[in-house]
């Protein structure tokens, strides 16, 4: 099939013209080796989850990626702390399909509303656990935060 221009959706470089992102890539990977946060933010249609996804893919020999995208969450899921850290671990549980040992067995009471209390700083001792056990350092892309956008459970998260 021939190569054409996309307006829709993420770009694939087998399939659709488009810019080269190396240059690109390599810089954010420079923010990720120092631990830095970054957002990419545009307009629609501008590139975003097409970096983001090529970047996962960049990134994946040395690091452990985990891609979220929240425009899977409902309004319903930033409602409160406690729905938050249901929707994230169950979002985190889909995404990823191998933890260190014990690891899921700790997130999966907080997906399915279970666990005795289900609150970010408990949710935070699970994923620095996982981070500490992890063979590679772990870094977290979240796509599509526009449902989150002034969100302060969502913020509380960042923070």
């Amino acid at each position: 099939m021939a190569k054409f221009f996309n307006i829709n959706g993420a770009c694939n470089p087998d399939r659709h013209y488009m810019v080269d992102l190396t240059t690109r890539l390599r810089a954010i990977k420079g923010m990720v080796d120092r631990v830095e946060y970054f957002v990419i933010n545009k307009a629609r249609q501008y590139g975003k989850t097409t970096v983001l996804q090529a970047l996962s893919r960049y990134l994946e020999k040395e690091y452990r990626v985990v891609h979220l995208d929240f425009q899977r969450l409902g309004s319903l899921s930033f409602e409160n702390e406690s729905k938050y850290v249901a929707a994230f671990a169950e979002e985190l549980l889909c995404a990823i399909d191998e933890f260190p040992e014990g690891i899921q067995d700790k997130l999966q009471p907080f997906a399915e509303g279970k666990a005795r209390i289900n609150s970010l700083q408990i949710l935070f001792k699970v994923l620095s656990l996982w981070c500490a056990e992890s063979e590679k350092p772990v870094v977290l892309i979240i796509d599509e935060v526009d449902t989150a956008t002034n969100n302060q459970v969502f913020l509380d998260f960042l923070a």
